[in-house]
């Protein structure tokens, strides 16, 4: 089949020069090179209007709530224009705003009407995403290659939390949360601290003994998102909100306050038991997803 992958970001359309901030795991890349690899023909660019965008046999449209990070909603435009069967995608935590950005673009109501595809672990409930429209899953955890982690013994680790995010949000939570151990902050240009590839990160995520996992509103829904692998990855224990990781699996379903008053042995206990029971689709059963979407 010949399939088009296309956006409104750098990384939805594929730009080569995007800034070394944006390149963390791409959703749209990875779905990318999955079907390549399953035999179909993708293109994964921007929408010109003299394509014809009818020689496609698929249309992959991913949203992001258009604003300061939107490199170009042409394409999206001219998809909404021309493909009323395209497939609208998410790849960001953020999409509750896609909706009321996009309306210069086409009508809520209209909007809701594409069948949505979502990135959800398999343990999700994808009703509570809040989305009335057609929803769509695949889990594209088989599809990641980990970047290469340090990983030190646990008694060599720092006592402390690993908190990377590149929203102020993200560090404001975990202000909110009083924790007892101090935490090593990253990403928050707003907030002065230095930016790191992702890379970086997860090769220093091994030197700590917690990684924390500020909670979305949409917890619950089981919204796929790299950290948890990183953090699996490196032995940390993953910290955050009992309505957003509980559902994994018990030894999640610990509070920040339970993790940082247990000893250093059920604390790597418990790491153990994360890593060992963090549940992702297979690569067969990914690769049926995608292929179910063409059909």
């Amino acid at each position: 089949m010949n399939i088009l992958i296309t956006g409104v970001t750098e990384t939805h359309l594929n730009y080569k020069d995007r800034a070394s901030s944006t390149k963390f795991v791409s959703i749209p890349e990875m779905m990318r090179e999955a079907y390549s690899k399953l035999g179909h023909h993708v293109e994964h660019r921007k929408v010109v209007p003299a394509d014809n965008l009818r020689r496609f046999d698929k249309v992959f449209l991913y949203a992001y709530p258009i604003g300061p990070n939107t490199a170009d909603v042409e394409s999206a435009r001219l998809v909404l224009d021309q493909r009323h069967d395209a497939y609208i995608c998410l790849d960001d935590w953020s999409f509750q705003r896609v909706l009321p950005t996009w309306s210069d673009l086409i009508e809520p109501t209209e909007l809701l009407e594409h069948k949505w595809i979502v990135p959800l672990f398999p343990w999700g409930d994808k009703k509570k995403m809040g989305i009335d429209a057609e929803l769509l899953t695949w889990d594209p955890s088989s599809l990641y290659e980990l970047p290469p982690c340090h990983k030190l013994s646990w008694q060599q680790r720092h006592k402390s939390w690993y908190n990377a995010s590149l929203s102020t949000d993200a560090h404001e939570w975990a202000q909110q949360q009083k924790l007892s151990w101090p935490v090593h902050a990253v990403g928050g240009k707003a907030l002065g601290q230095k930016r790191m590839l992702e890379s970086d990160i997860v090769w220093e995520y091994g030197s700590y003994k917690g990684v924390l996992c500020p909670t979305y509103a949409h917890a619950g829904c089981g919204w796929w998102r790299v950290r948890y692998l990183h953090a699996a990855h490196a032995g940390c224990v993953l910290g955050g909100s009992k309505e957003e990781l509980g559902m994994i699996h018990k030894s999640y379903n610990y509070s920040l306050h339970e993790l940082e008053d247990m000893t250093d042995e059920e604390l790597e206990h418990i790491a153990k038991e994360q890593a060992a029971n963090l549940v992702t689709a297979s690569l067969t059963a990914t690769q049926k997803q995608l292929q179910a979407f063409l059909s």
